[in-house]
């Protein structure tokens, strides 16, 4: 019994030790369990993410929303072992316009805010372009059960949530991960982080972790956070 008590003390210790940083696929796992999910991706990109997702779980149907036409179609080809799978080549929001969006030399960070003067070296801009939006629950408004919903949008988090506010309300997504971005990052963003929580709190979603934190000159750019509804 004494060793026991002593094994534990060192455990607690290690695990406090350690505690700064997330297993993000731990953190799925425990959240989503061992069956096959309902995944969306906003903001796909190049599909990384996606490809991080499939690694470690059994995806049933995935919808992706990617502007940049380019990057939309070479995503199709990663979706053809998903039984029920769908690339919008389009932009989420909470109105349904046509909105200007600058394409960085860096894809990952085209957005339709212009970057503040924080790095020089991914800041040019490649060319703007006109691109769709959509809103979420125009698309997603039947009473489904989403698993899972990654958001990353530089800087047009906050309006996503906003158009996706009736499944949110009826707490249809079991998990969200949304980039929370700070002032330092883009030009014109009329939002904050406290918004966003905020916003997610009114429909019982509360932050529950955090998987990365980017800095510049000890100032936080943004951080992934994660999402749950409370029971």
């Amino acid at each position: 019994m004494q060793f026991l008590k002593y094994y534990q003390q060192i455990d607690d210790a290690i695990s406090y030790l350690i505690s700064s940083v997330s297993n993000e696929k731990k953190l799925l796992k425990d959240v989503l369990g061992k069956k096959e999910i309902f995944y969306i991706d906003v903001g796909t990109n190049v599909g990384n993410y996606l490809d991080f997702v499939k690694k470690n779980f059994k995806i049933k149907k995935v919808y992706c929303f990617e502007p940049i036409e380019s990057l939309a179609k070479g995503l199709e080809k990663k979706i053809l072992d998903i039984k029920e799978g769908k690339i919008y080549n389009c932009a989420l929001s909470n109105k349904n316009t046509n909105k200007t969006f600058f394409l960085y030399d860096i894809s990952s960070q085209s957005s339709f805010y212009k970057q503040n003067n924080t790095y020089t070296s991914v800041q040019k801009i490649k060319k703007k372009m006109k691109v769709n939006i959509k809103v979420f629950d125009q698309i997603f408004n039947k009473n489904l059960k989403i698993d899972f919903c990654k958001i990353d949008a530089q800087g047009e988090d906050y309006n996503i949530l906003r158009g996706m506010k009736k499944n949110l309300k009826r707490g249809t997504i079991r998990l969200l991960k949304v980039e929370l971005c700070f002032p330092l990052m883009h030009k014109n963003v009329n939002c904050n982080y406290l918004d966003i929580l905020n916003y997610l709190k009114k429909f019982n979603y509360n932050l529950f972790s955090i998987s990365k934190i980017k800095y510049k000159n000890n100032e936080i750019l943004f951080i992934d956070a994660f999402f749950k509804k409370s029971r």
